[in-house]
C-alpha cells in the first residue's frame, strides 16, 4: 500500500530546494549604552566600537531563538578587549499537566493530572570579537512531564549545548554537543510554555529531523542574511538525536536506535551499546530577511550496527527537509510551514547483518500560524502576547507494508506579566493510527484495519527567563 500524498509531500520537500536559502530571524540589536552621559574621569575611556566586531557578534548570535527561547546574547555594546565576558542565564517553567488518554481498544490508560517542572540553566562566555563559548544543562520533566526522581543522583539532568564556537568576517565554526540550526522547524512561539518537551510537540520535531548532538558546524554569510553552512556528526547512534529519523526494525525493537540507547539503563556506566555507529553529513542554506526565513537541508547519514564485522551491510539514506516563516504586518502574523521526507535502507528481520529490499520511507509534513496581539515590553525575545496554532502529521512504512500515521495539534496562548515571565496555556493532542492486518477480514474487505490510539492535553504554566 501506498503512502497518501507522497508524490504531492515528495514534491514539497524537493521543491524548497530551489528556495534561496534558510534560518532564525535576527533579534533586535541591544540598545547601546548612553552616549550622551560624560565619561568617568577616573576610568580610561573605552575604545571605539569596531564595525567589524559588530558583525562577527551579530553573525555569532544567529539562531539563537532556537527551541523556545535561547541563551541571552551578549552585550556588544561593553565589549572590552583582551578581557573573558562570561554570562549565566536560567529559564524556568513549572505549571499543571491533565492527560486524558484515547487507548488503543482492549489496553487501559487512566486519565491523569501532573505538576511540571523543568529548568535551562547555562553559561554563555566570549573573548575579544571572535572566541565564543556555552554549556547549558537542562533539567526534565520526566516521560510526558510526568515528573522525575526527587532522590539523591537520580534526577533527570540532560547535558544541552556544550558548544565552542570562531566567528570572523562571516564564517562560523563550532565544535562540541550543538543544535544544527537547518534541523529544526519553524514552530509556534506561543506553544512553548514546557520548553517543547512533552509528546505533542516534540515528536514532531524528532520524526522531521531534529539535530542536537556531538559534531562540528559551519556557517558563510555570502551576503547580509544569507549563508551556507554544513554539519558533520560522527558518534554513536544514541549522541545524537537525528537518529530518530532512520526507520526500519531492528529487532526485536521496532527502530534501530532503540537497540545501542537499551543499553543505557543496563550497563553499570550507563553508556550505549558501543557496536553502533553513526555518521550524518548536512549541507543546508539559511536565510534571514525582514519579511521572510527560510531554511533547507539535506541529512546523508550512514549507520553500522555491527562496528565488530566488517562483512555486515550497512544503514543509508537521506533525509530531504525544508521549513518557511512569513513576518507580516510587521511580525503580528506569522504564518510557518515545514515539509521532509525521508528514505532510507533497512535489515533484514531474522538477519540483521544482511540488508532488505524493502526501503524505509517517511513523509512529514507540517504548518500553524502565530498571530501577536500585543508587545507591551521591550526583551531580546519575542515577549509578544498572543496565540499560535499547529500541526504536524508523520506518515511512515517499509516498503509495500502497512502504513503508519502520526498527527500532532496545538493550540496556546501566552500573556506576558512583566518582560521576564509569562504565563502560558495550551491544548495539545496527539493520535497515532496504524493499519493491521485483519483478523476476521469480510468477503467484500479490500483494505486493513486502522486502530488508533492516542492523548488529549491541557496544560497550563508559568515560564521565567532570568537575562
Amino acid at each position: 500500500m501506498n503512502l497518501s500524498l507522497r508524490a504531492a509531500a515528495i514534491a514539497a520537500a524537493l521543491g524548497f530546494l530551489t528556495l534561496p536559502s534558510v534560518a532564525f530571524a535576527a533579534q533586535p540589536e541591544a540598545t547601546p549604552a548612553d552616549a550622551t552621559k560624560p565619561a568617568d574621569p577616573a576610568k580610561p575611556t573605552e575604545p571605539k566600537a569596531d564595525p567589524l566586531v559588530d558583525d562577527n557578534a551579530r553573525v555569532a548570535d544567529k539562531g539563537k531563538e532556537t527551541l523556545a527561547v535561547g541563551a541571552p546574547r551578549m552585550d556588544e555594546s561593553s565589549i572590552e578587549f583582551g578581557k573573558l565576558q562570561i554570562r549565566p542565564y536560567l529559564i524556568l517553567a513549572g505549571g499543571l499537566k491533565a492527560d486524558f488518554e484515547l487507548p488503543r481498544p482492549g489496553d487501559v490508560r487512566n486519565d491523569r493530572v501532573s505538576t511540571y517542572s523543568l529548568g535551562r540553566i547555562g553559561l554563555r562566555a566570549r573573548w575579544m570579537d571572535f572566541v565564543y563559548a556555552e554549556s547549558e544543562i537542562m533539567a526534565a520533566g520526566g516521560v510526558a512531564l510526568h515528573g522525575t526522581s526527587a532522590f539523591e543522583g537520580q534526577a533527570s539532568l540532560q547535558v544541552r549545548q556544550q558548544v565552542i564556537r570562531l566567528v570572523k568576517s562571516g564564517f562560523r565554526l563550532e565544535l562540541g554537543r550543538l543544535f544544527d540550526e537547518a534541523s529544526i522547524d519553524f514552530f509556534s512561539g506561543h506553544i512553548a510554555e514546557s520548553f517543547l518537551q512533552d509528546t505533542a510537540t516534540r515528536d514532531p520535531l524528532l520524526f522531521s529531523g531534529f539535530n542536537l548532538g556531538n559534531g562540528i558546524r559551519s556557517t558563510y554569510e555570502l551576503v547580509p542574511g544569507l549563508r551556507l553552512g554544513v554539519t558533520f556528526n560522527a558518534a554513536n547512534p544514541v549522541s545524537t538525536t537525528s537518529s530518530l529519523l532512520i526507520g526500519g526494525a531492528f529487532p526485536p525493537y521496532d527502530r534501530f536506535y532503540i537497540q545501542p540507547y537499551q543499553q543505557v539503563k543496563q550497563s553499570g556506566n550507563n553508556f550505549p551499546d558501543d557496536s553502533f555507529h553513526m555518521m550524518m553529513v548536512t549541507p543546508s542554506a539559511l536565510l534571514d530577511t525582514k519579511y521572510f526565513d527560510a531554511r533547507i537541508a539535506a541529512q546523508l547519514f550512514d549507520v553500522n550496527a555491527n562496528t565488530a564485522s566488517s562483512d555486515d551491510d550497512h544503514i543509508r539514506g537521506y533525509n530531504l527537509r525544508g521549513t518557511l516563516r512569513a513576518k507580516l504586518l510587521d511580525a503580528r502574523v506569522i504564518p510557518f510551514f515545514s515539509s521532509a521526507y525521508t528514505r532510507n535502507d533497512t535489515l533484514v528481520s531474522n538477519d540483521v547483518s544482511k540488508r532488505s529490499p524493502d526501503r524505509y520511507q517517511a513523509i512529514n509534513f507540517g504548518t500553524g500560524v502565530d498571530i501577536n496581539f500585543l508587545r507591551r515590553f521591550t526583551c531580546a525575545f519575542d515577549c509578544a502576547d498572543g496565540i499560535g496554532i499547529q500541526y504536524q502529521q508523520v506518515q511512515y512504512q517499509v516498503g509495500e507494508g502497512l502504513v503508519t500515521t502520526q498527527r500532532y495539534f496545538n493550540i496556546g496562548a501566552t500573556v506576558w506579566i512583566i518582560p521576564n515571565l509569562s504565563l502560558g496555556v495550551r491544548y495539545a493532542q496527539y493520535t497515532f493510527e496504524a493499519e493491521q492486518q485483519p483478523t476476521s477480514p469480510r468477503p467484500d474487505q479490500t483494505s486493513a484495519d486502522h486502530v488508533t490510539s492516542g492523548q488529549r492535553s491541557l496544560i497550563a504554566g508559568l515560564r521565567f527567563i532570568m537575562q
